[in-house]
């Protein structure tokens, strides 16, 4: 049986596929051959499906699964000396000045700061944890200094601080007293138990998040440039409606699991605007990755296999009849093939239907 140069493997699923696996930013091709060949160079067609040649920025994405909650629960230590004696309830958001639990029936009010208090906060003190109460009790409408220093001004708010909330007038801040948190809470589960000390073995009273609503995607090692800090992405929430805008904000190491490839945790801030959203629920995750600017492309579908791997072309219509032109296959994006060689803008191509 005698074929010609060009021997046709249609990529489609009637004749032969042309399969591009995409994987940052790269592109690696496939031939599945499905049997059915035919050998002409130049035919005619009567009924045709065709598609133009046109010339555009190619972008290739990644899809990669998601959880909609409020993030990764942190543990919230049990600092105060005493028993439990109030705990909050899972769910409960805790602002600024709140309580976050009690211990002799003493609340321990939260503060904003990613610090934690290590120390006793008095007079005479200076440093970013001293930074941090003096931020927050200028929120809360006292006069204090913009600074790191506990002087008078800060010991004159924290002084009223305590008549304010019918504590013993000491001047000085414990562990007893605040906990420092980063911004408002909302609490995940409750790990002490009323009855217990407050500084129980595992060290942990509550286990809290952040009260935004975060997607949280675990993706590979391999496509971590991908979803990178600072990355913006779409999500689509349960996969359907119109696409929200999101912002990577923490990508960490995520738990060893064994003998599996090695894993980040992602975490995406939303920009939902006025939508409302569900409690929890899953996303799909829509990251860029290369692009490629002002080239010349047609659908993946149109390409035609050559005799040699490497080896492609396309049908062009020309009046009632097509020509099979050769082309060089680059970048592949969105369904579509980057192609260099005798076609040009405009050219209507044979895509089977």
């Amino acid at each position: 049986m005698t074929t010609t140069k060009w021997t046709t493997r249609r990529a489609v699923v009637a004749g032969v596929c042309l399969v591009a696996v995409l994987g940052a930013g790269r592109a690696t091709w496939a031939l599945l051959d499905t049997g059915h060949d035919t050998a002409s160079a130049e035919t005619t067609h009567e009924r045709r499906t065709t598609a133009p040649v046109t010339k555009q920025t190619l972008t290739d994405q990644q899809v990669f699964a998601g959880t909609l909650g409020f993030g990764q629960p942190v543990g919230l230590p049990g600092a105060a000396t005493g028993t439990l004696t109030w705990l909050p309830s899972p769910g409960q958001v805790i602002h600024r000045d709140e309580p976050l639990y009690a211990v002799d029936e003493r609340q321990v009010r939260s503060m904003h700061g990613a610090v934690p208090l290590w120390r006793s906060l008095e007079y005479g003190r200076r440093g970013t944890d001293v930074a941090q109460l003096n931020s927050n009790l200028a929120a809360l409408g006292y006069s204090v200094g913009e600074d790191d220093v506990f002087g008078p001004r800060t010991l004159r708010a924290v002084r009223q601080w305590q008549r304010d909330r019918g504590r013993t007038v000491t001047g000085v801040l414990t562990a007893d007293d605040i906990a420092f948190v980063d911004g408002d809470v909302r609490v995940d589960s409750v790990v002490g138990q009323l009855g217990q000390p407050a500084a129980g073995a595992d060290g942990d009273v509550l286990e809290v998040t952040s009260t935004e609503r975060v997607v949280t995607s675990t993706v590979r090692q391999q496509d971590a440039d991908r979803v990178a800090v600072g990355t913006e992405v779409s999500v689509r929430v349960n996969g359907v409606g119109d696409p929200i805008h999101g912002d990577v904000v923490d990508a960490s190491p995520a738990p060893d699991e064994g003998d599996g490839p090695a894993q980040v945790l992602v975490t995406i801030a939303l920009e939902q605007g006025d939508r409302e959203l569900p409690t929890a629920a899953s996303a799909q995750v829509t990251a860029a990755g290369r692009t490629e600017e002002d080239v010349m492309t047609v659908p993946v579908a149109a390409l035609v296999a050559g005799a040699r791997e490497d080896e492609y072309a396309v049908d062009v219509v020309r009046g009632s009849t097509t020509k099979r032109v050769r082309v060089d296959v680059g970048f592949v994006a969105d369904g579509r093939a980057a192609v260099t060689g005798g076609v040009h803008e405009g050219d209507r191509v044979v895509v089977p239907s």
